[in-house]
């Protein structure tokens, strides 16, 4: 996610703050033996073949269907080939002006130019305030509107529906009908409402459409099969980058370290070698990888005063606080994880962890698109957040060979 890739290694600040957050964490759901997780319920069995032209059906609105807005359709943003659109096909696109993808949030300021979106990728998204956030500089406004990259439609809707669904980069819609619903009506600014039959279908299409896979192995994986192993990788390179992301690793040495928070079916989730090192529970898919506290891009930044109903008022100053903005009672996958005790100030710039699964056809990365190659994701997290790990006081750096076997391996996925 996402969206960023690889493991959360915090900064010490930035550990700090979310570790008071997620030590507060692992009592929805149950225990597993004192882990500090959850109790995992069993997969769900396969989905019922749908009914006959469902698919057919959902891939016709997905494609073609605007519903009366501004002329985008899904695909508009979520291509055939990447399920996102990248900086290369934005930059083929900008050849013709009249493409949908560049009306409303497209454009600069929503009004007209698109520098933004050819240099970053990014599309504006506009937030509504929950109640217990307001601006500290116009406490009246009651949204806000951040720069995010657009996540990939691959994967993501047939393994991250269950047992706890994972959509959006902050969390904020509950099923694949809720977010289709609000790209038409926001994104799409659709006049024509759609049916619920409409937006079954087009969840049908996203579950199970061949495009929305980037391997057949996880097409039937997601349909009941096995789940997906780690490729063991055939260069020298390749397999030494794949012990990264194993989910077991001995204290202090750097095997597991992107497995921490890169495990589950669709490579995003906490697992538990993430729960002993950060404290995060696993089967989390949610992390923060410090992107939020650089601001590359140089978004513009907001100060919030951010309250938790008992008169502990928290301020926070980024350019997109991520899931501190989606609030609880709507989400179920928070639900899971978050109690009422913690402050909501503490879940600042906690985003949904990506998944790994053909990364490679996807650039830029991270929320906010900072990271335009795979390259300058590991830098990130070698020069930002594994040079320590405060947990145990071990240094962590990464060696020229180590950045490139990790680069190697996600090249693989």
């Amino acid at each position: 996610m996402l969206r960023s890739v690889a493991p959360h290694r915090a900064s010490r600040a930035a550990a700090a703050r979310v570790l008071l957050a997620l030590s507060l964490i692992g009592c929805g759901g149950g225990g597993d033996g004192g882990s500090g997780g959850i109790t995992t319920p069993p997969p769900p069995p396969p989905p019922p073949p749908p009914p006959d032209g469902l698919l057919a059906t959902g891939e016709r609105l997905f494609d073609l269907e605007t519903f009366g807005g501004n002329g985008r359709t899904c695909v508009t943003c979520h291509m055939r080939e990447t399920g996102t659109i990248t900086l290369e096909a934005i930059a083929a696109r900008v050849l013709t002006p009249s493409d949908p993808l560049f009306r409303h949030d497209g454009l600069d300021g929503g009004l007209d130019g698109t520098t933004r979106i050819a240099r970053e990728g990014t599309i504006r998204v506009e937030l509504t305030l929950p109640s217990y956030v307001t601006l500290a500089d116009n406490p009246a406004q009651r949204t806000i509107v951040v720069n995010r990259g657009v996540p990939s439609t691959v994967n993501m809707p047939a393994l991250d529906g269950t047992p706890f669904p994972a959509i959006m980069l902050d969390l904020r819609n509950d099923n694949l009908q809720d977010q289709a619903r609000d790209a038409i009506t926001g994104h799409a600014k659709g006049t024509v409402a759609p049916s619920a039959d409409q937006l079954s279908a087009i969840a049908a299409f996203e579950q199970q459409g061949d495009r929305f896979f980037s391997s057949a192995a996880l097409r039937v994986s997601a349909g009941g099969g096995a789940r997906v192993d780690l490729p063991q990788g055939t260069t020298q390179s390749e397999q030494d980058g794949r012990l990264f992301f194993l989910e077991t690793g001995a204290p202090g040495t750097k095997q597991g370290m992107c497995g921490e928070c890169h495990g589950g079916p669709n490579l995003n989730e906490v697992t538990l070698l993430g729960n002993r090192e950060t404290l995060q529970p696993a089967g989390a898919k949610f992390s923060n990888a410090g992107i939020s506290e650089r601001n590359v891009p140089l978004n513009p930044l907001f100060t919030f005063r951010v309250d938790n109903g008992s008169g502990d008022v928290r301020v926070v100053t980024s350019p997109d606080p991520g899931i501190m903005l989606t609030p609880r009672q709507t989400s179920r996958h928070l639900n899971n994880f978050l109690v009422a005790g913690v402050h909501p100030a503490l879940t600042a710039n906690l985003f949904k962890i990506p998944s790994l699964w053909g990364i490679k056809r996807t650039p830029p990365y991270f929320h906010d698109n900072s990271a335009k190659t795979l390259r300058d994701v590991v830098d990130h997290y070698a020069d930002h957040l594994f040079k320590q790990n405060p947990f145990a006081g071990v240094f962590n750096t990464l060696t020229e060979q180590e950045r490139i076997d990790v680069v190697a391996y996600l090249n693989l996925l």
